[in-house]
């Protein structure tokens, strides 16, 4: 996740993430259709992908991530207008400091990221 995030330098990265219950098995790194620095959006094919290889392995798509070039590790308020299900798990990595920090964000409130 954080090699796709620098990669994607200076522009916003992102992908979606398969989950088996509560826990993280898979990470689906995508494009960023807006090609941004301050906004993502993931391409429906590739979000459509990810689903599509979540289920056949009996997981579920339950998540997405995206940088923050130059912002902190919380969600802004352009990401909690973009949260459609709350309990998704929303990662952001953050990448303004010398170590990218990774905060997670699940019904309304922060979660730990292990």
């Amino acid at each position: 996740m954080i090699d796709h995030c620098v990669a994607a330098l200076p522009d916003e990265a992102c992908g979606m993430l398969a989950l088996d219950g509560r826990r993280v098995v898979a990470v689906y790194p995508t494009g960023n259709q807006d090609a941004s620095p301050v906004s993502y959006t993931v391409p429906p094919q590739e979000h459509y992908d990810a689903l599509v290889d979540a289920e056949s392995r009996g997981w579920v798509l339950g998540g997405v991530f995206h940088s923050h070039p130059r912002g902190p590790a919380a969600m802004s308020a352009t990401d909690l207008a973009k949260v459609t299900d709350p309990a998704w798990l929303y990662v952001v990595v953050s990448l303004a400091g010398p170590d990218p920090v990774l905060v997670g964000w699940q019904d309304g409130g922060e979660v730990p990221i292990s």
